[in-house]
């Protein structure tokens, strides 16, 4: 059975969606409404299998290491990130195809997840990724030799997506200390924004150990008089 919606609604959602294609059917536009909601949600990007952007910006992906990490009180909330972004992934895609590309994002998901298996892989963007290592990950950031088994893992999973092909990769390591979050909401975005600006130094000039930052928020409730 064809999928009616109003004037207003299907106008709302090409307002919504405007990359879906010039002419997309009703039902096609719920699909786009549909795969947003879900992506909030946590469920995995359809193309790297990673947790879609949308989970940490938008969703509760961190809500369960906010619980498990005492509310950020003491000396904070604390979460480490493993990034990895392929250089010039543009030109891989020109040379093999888009297929050949998806292929290659599983791969990069994969490896985070070798070296990375209890931790939340992430989509930040396109091509790039963040293992998060919170406190169910049940590992710290600083665990050595963190990089170069990664590094491992992707040319592994590069060679068998097209032999001979694998690009440079940009690595870095991020510990974030959110000093009393008002909430588990703010997080996700913090987390993400904090990720993108790491990535960023990292391919400027590539970056030794650990990228260390602290935001302090100020939103431990202030005790009552009695």
């Amino acid at each position: 059975m064809a999928t009616v919606l109003s004037e207003k609604s299907e106008k709302a959602l090409q307002a919504l969606f405007p990359s879906t294609r010039v002419g997309a059917t009703p039902s096609e536009l719920v699909d786009a409404l549909v795969d947003a909601e879900l992506w909030r949600r946590g469920f995995p990007d359809t193309v790297s299998g990673a947790v879609h952007p949308f989970a940490l910006t938008q969703g509760s992906v961190l809500k369960e290491e906010y619980d498990l990490s005492t509310h950020g009180h003491g000396d904070g909330w604390v979460l480490g990130a493993l990034l990895v972004d392929p250089r010039e992934f543009t030109l891989f895609n020109m040379r093999h195809g888009f297929p050949k590309g998806d292929e290659a994002l599983r791969a990069i998901v994969a490896a985070l997840r070798a070296v990375a298996p209890r931790s939340k892989v992430v989509r930040l963007h396109a091509d790039g990724f963040a293992a998060l290592l919170g406190p169910t990950a049940e590992q710290r950031v600083e665990e050595p030799l963190l990089v170069e088994r990664a590094r491992e893992a992707l040319c592994q999973g590069f060679e068998r997506v097209a032999p001979g092909c694998a690009p440079d990769f940009t690595f870095g390591l991020l510990e974030l200390t959110v000093v009393d979050p008002p909430h588990w909401q703010v997080l996700g975005p913090l987390a993400w924004a904090e990720c993108e600006r790491a990535l960023f130094i990292a391919r400027k000039a590539p970056w030794e150990g650990v990228m260390k930052r602290t935001l302090r928020l100020e939103g431990r409730l202030p005790e009552l008089p009695r």
